[in-house]
């Protein structure tokens, strides 16, 4: 705990050291939400945008799928900067070859990154409640804290690859393609995934983003935990599978990297 504390720590500390690229993250975050709200005055309510056969706002619709994609986009991308990071500074042969453990080392360095993006999302949630009318007095907290989980531990499988990717071979891996590009068109942030191609329909489904998306937005409806089963099985048995996976391909590209001598490479 206090080598993750520690770890803690100097993310909060350089973060704040840049304190106008920390500041406009809130601002973005507010444009965000005010830009939600321009577009929902032009689309009407329709049962596409709510849940269990009820009319739903694509502001709300919209502004928890953006609030929550960010968490997704925390757990594919923290990972990665986090090591590139370490890579460029030279600190990261020096980490790995601590006794600290090296599944400390890969799931510490994400802590300030979701504490960040839970402000974030409670920023989200509270300006659309606050200021615009976003109606959350009728979320499940079980289903939601659940679906929260789900979210990190499905996503987060991805971000570790990534990371193993850099150790191994020095180049960033296109994580950010599959967050901004693939993941949020086909897991129905800006849209709902009905209005999708067949075949894309069915690639969607594939993704942890829209099961995801989509039981948070039920559970803040009010849904519960056994209408929800069914998105909150796939991300189980996803996150159980492919977590360890992600853990075993880390570190196997941290051994290879210390026998050929490129640990401390980029």
């Amino acid at each position: 705990m206090s080598r993750a504390a520690a770890f803690f720590v100097r993310d909060l500390r350089l973060a704040l050291a840049y304190p106008l690229d920390f500041w406009m993250q809130w601002v973005g975050v507010a444009t965000a939400v005010l830009t939600a709200w321009g577009v929902s005055r032009l689309v009407p309510p329709s049962v596409a945008l709510g849940f269990g056969g009820a009319h739903g706002s694509y502001f709300g619709y919209v502004v928890i799928n953006m609030a929550f994609f960010t968490v997704m986009a925390t757990a594919m991308g923290c990972f990665q900067r986090a090591i590139r990071g370490d890579q460029m500074l030279g600190t990261l042969e020096a980490m790995l070859v601590t006794p600290t453990r090296l599944a400390t080392v890969v799931l510490a360095t994400s802590l300030w990154p979701f504490a960040q993006t839970l402000l974030r999302v409670a920023c989200y949630v509270g300006l659309g409640a606050l200021l615009f009318g976003l109606q959350i007095g009728h979320a499940d907290v079980p289903a939601v804290l659940l679906f929260l989980l789900l979210i990190v531990a499905s996503s987060a499988p991805i971000g570790v690859l990534s990371a193993a990717a850099i150790v191994r071979y020095k180049q960033v891996a296109p994580s950010d393609f599959l967050v901004g590009g693939a993941a949020s068109l086909l897991g129905g942030v800006m849209f709902p995934v009905a209005l999708l191609p067949g075949p894309l329909r069915d690639i969607s489904w594939m993704l942890p983003v829209t099961h995801g998306l989509n039981g948070m937005r039920a559970a803040i409806a009010g849904a519960t935990l056994p209408q929800l089963r069914g998105d909150a099985t796939w991300l189980l048995a996803a996150s159980a599978i492919l977590m360890p996976i992600a853990l075993v391909v880390f570190k196997r590209s941290v051994e290879a990297a210390r026998r050929d001598g490129t640990l401390g490479h980029y």
